[in-house]
């Protein structure tokens, strides 16, 4: 009994590894079945923004006037015809693999506020989701974050990795999220 546990054991841990680690096919290995890049970004808060982001969101819309007051709709009607308030963005890119299911997806969230002449306050969070076994996190690569008064630009890079055996399979997933006064936003990414 004990051996036919310990059999199904190591043949479900080596299906499990050759799940994980299939990687796209070259022209060396055509026979490799690909994992596949995914992306997606939407408006409001992340889907799966986990708790440390959601509070941080909520505290830069409590300031959301420059003078640290809550906005009112009084002083939206004073200043202009552009868009005023605050908006919160986001986007991912990921991989999934072949068979279908995410083996990881790395977020970044951007929060403006603009009083219709210029963008006073913004903010970035960005963070993994590892939703597969053998997949890891190595950290944040690289990062900038700038613009001008009326247009900002968010980008990041991350970093993941599967070992197994001595052999290991990275992926390095950019994201970045650019935004404006007037309230428009765009999203791309790549790695």
């Amino acid at each position: 009994m004990h051996r036919w546990y310990g059999v199904f054991v190591v043949l479900a841990a080596t299906l499990g590894v050759a799940l994980a680690v299939a990687s796209p096919a070259t022209a060396k290995d055509k026979g490799a079945m690909p994992i596949v890049p995914v992306a997606d970004s939407g408006e409001g808060i992340a889907p799966s923004a986990p708790d440390w982001v959601r509070e941080q969101i909520e505290s830069v819309h409590a300031g959301a006037d420059e003078s640290g007051e809550p906005a009112s709709g009084e002083r939206s009607l004073q200043v202009s015809a552009n868009w005023i308030g605050c908006r919160d963005v986001w986007a991912y890119r990921g991989y999934d693999h072949f068979i279908g299911y995410n083996l990881f997806r790395y977020y970044q969230q951007v929060s403006w506020c603009s009083n219709g002449f210029s963008i006073y306050s913004w903010s970035r969070f960005r963070w993994p989701e590892l939703n597969a076994a053998g997949w890891g996190f190595g950290g944040h690569l690289d990062s900038y974050l700038g613009g001008s008064p009326t247009a900002k630009r968010a980008w990041t890079q991350g970093s993941f990795h599967f070992c197994a055996g001595g052999w290991c399979n990275y992926r390095v997933p950019w994201v970045n999220i650019e935004v404006d006064v007037n309230g428009d936003w765009s999203a791309n990414s790549g790695g």
